[in-house]
């Protein structure tokens, strides 16, 4: 298990930097809608070659009706340690 860290964020233990990003993303969704927040989809935006940080692109939102999503999308880092 390995240490990362994103700006706002406590520090997440997790396997990788992609499994540290959906942990950031889960909370980023929480954070923002209650217990309803989910996301949506994760993508990588641009990295580092020796993959110390990563930055995504995130969509949160909460479920709004039946297959229907209302959100946003934000943009994180991660930062390994």
């Amino acid at each position: 298990m390995n240490k990362y860290t994103s700006p706002g964020f406590r520090t997440i233990t997790a396997e990788s930097i992609a499994a540290a990003a959906e942990k950031i993303a889960a909370v980023a969704a929480r954070r923002k809608f209650g217990r309803s927040g989910c996301v949506g989809s994760l993508q990588v935006l641009s990295y580092a070659q020796d993959m110390s940080l990563v930055e995504y692109q995130a969509f949160i939102g909460f479920s709004s009706g039946r297959n229907q999503t209302t959100g946003n999308n934000i943009h994180f880092t991660v930062y390994s340690r």
